[in-house]
Formats: C-alpha cells, sequence, structure tokens
C-alpha cells in the first residue's frame, strides 16, 4: 500500500527565492486495488504530489511509505529500485530517447523494470499498442510523433512494465477525446486487473471511473467529491 503521512513540500521560486509551500500536510492511503483520483486546478499540488510519492522530490516534512519502504528518507539509489519495484509513471511531461524507435523505448523500460526480455513483453507490447491504437507507431522515432502520439507512447512506456500501482499525472493531456476514452477505458481494466492507481487530473470526465475522488487546493485536500 501507499500511505502519505503529513507530507509538507516547499520550494524556492524566482530570483528572489520565495518560499512556496506546494504541499501542506497531506494524508492518504492508497492500498493494493484502490482507485483514488485528485482533481483540481493548475497550482493546486497535484503533480507535486504524484512526484512526492515516486520519491523524485524531497519531503520537507511528513514520510511516504511504500508497504514496509520509506521512500521519502530513502537514499537516491534505493528510491530508484522501489520506483522500479512499484511504479508505473505517467509524466505530464514526458522525454522519449530520440535515438531510438517507440518500441525500442517501451522495451528498455520493460528490460529497466524485470531485467530482461521474457514470454511476457511481446504480449504486454500488443496488448496497450491495440489499446492506445499506436500499432502503427512502434517503428516511428519521436522526432516524428505528434504531442497527443508521444502522450500514448508515455501512457505506454509506463503501463508496459505491469506494476503494481500506477502513478497518473494529467495522462489526458495532449490526447483528443477519442484518445482520452482510450485511456480511461485503459485506466479501468488496469485497475480490474488489480492495480492500484493514483490519477491526478483536471478533467472531472475521466476521474470518473475512480472509486474515490479527492479535490485539491493550495496544497492541500480540501474535499472528498466522491
Amino acid at each position: 500500500m501507499i500511505r502519505i503521512l503529513d507530507v509538507h513540500v516547499d520550494y524556492e521560486q524566482g530570483s528572489s527565492r520565495e518560499l512556496v509551500h506546494a504541499l501542506r500536510g497531506v494524508t492518504l492511503d492508497l492500498n493494493a486495488n484502490d482507485y483514488v483520483a485528485i482533481i483540481g486546478p493548475s497550482g493546486s499540488g497535484k503533480s507535486t504530489l504524484v512526484t512526492a510519492v515516486a520519491g523524485l522530490i524531497a519531503v520537507a516534512k511528513g514520510d511516504v511509505y511504500i508497504d514496509k519502504y520509506k521512500i521519502s528518507r530513502a537514499r537516491r539509489a534505493r528510491q530508484a529500485k522501489i520506483r522500479g519495484k512499484y511504479f508505473g509513471i505517467i509524466f505530464q511531461f514526458s522525454e522519449m530517447l530520440g535515438r531510438f524507435t517507440v518500441e525500442e523505448n517501451l522495451r528498455f523500460a520493460y528490460v529497466a523494470a524485470h531485467g530482461r526480455i521474457d514470454e511476457r513483453y511481446a504480449e504486454r507490447l500488443q496488448y496497450l499498442a491495440q489499446k492506445l491504437d499506436m500499432l502503427t507507431l512502434l517503428s516511428t522515432y519521436p522526432a516524428r510523433l505528434s504531442g497527443g502520439q508521444l502522450q500514448k507512447t508515455a501512457i505506454a512506456r509506463a503501463l508496459i512494465k505491469d506494476s503494481p500501482f500506477i502513478l497518473a499525472d494529467e495522462p489526458s493531456g495532449d490526447l483528443d477525446p477519442e484518445s482520452v476514452s482510450r485511456v480511461k477505458k485503459l485506466l479501468r481494466e488496469e485497475h480490474e486487473r488489480g492495480k492500484g492507481i493514483l490519477l491526478v487530473t483536471h478533467d472531472n470526465k475521466l476521474a470518473s471511473d475512480a472509486k474515490s475522488v479527492f479535490e485539491m487546493r493550495n496544497g492541500q485536500i480540501s474535499a472528498l467529491i466522491k
């Protein structure tokens, strides 16, 4: 399970080094096979929460646990191992390895998680490529992809690992309505397969499949919507 306990995140902004309180005491539990969505306006702290859970940003106060591991206080190398074991992360802004095709980018992500290519890789690759309508993109290089195609590739790269938890930061960005529907359905099916999902989004429709929906404002969870 993921346990977020009174997490505060601060950072300095601008030449004046003004202190910004990005997260102000967030507490939340996400059990295996939970589907939790957090909605809220831009700047409310949603993306910061995802990066804090993943151990990608320093926590000023409080702790984040992934099962028995305190990822918020672990060394960087240990944090990377915990991320690799537990999380498929859909970032809001993702970069691909430009010298490699879409399929090679997905292959590298799979090997990073599992150590090698095995019989499950081809099955998982075909499943995700069909669900996201990207079969014809697998041999394409990232420089030739549109913004929406890059976003679908980022989603596939996160999910191909088949990790226990999915952290999704605005996964519908740059996607047309049909692709958003595909992503919505895919996340629902991944949840039905037993995945825990933490989704942060401004899209209420995308969040509608979640079992619990929270609103976030000014770095705090302000309300339980569902």
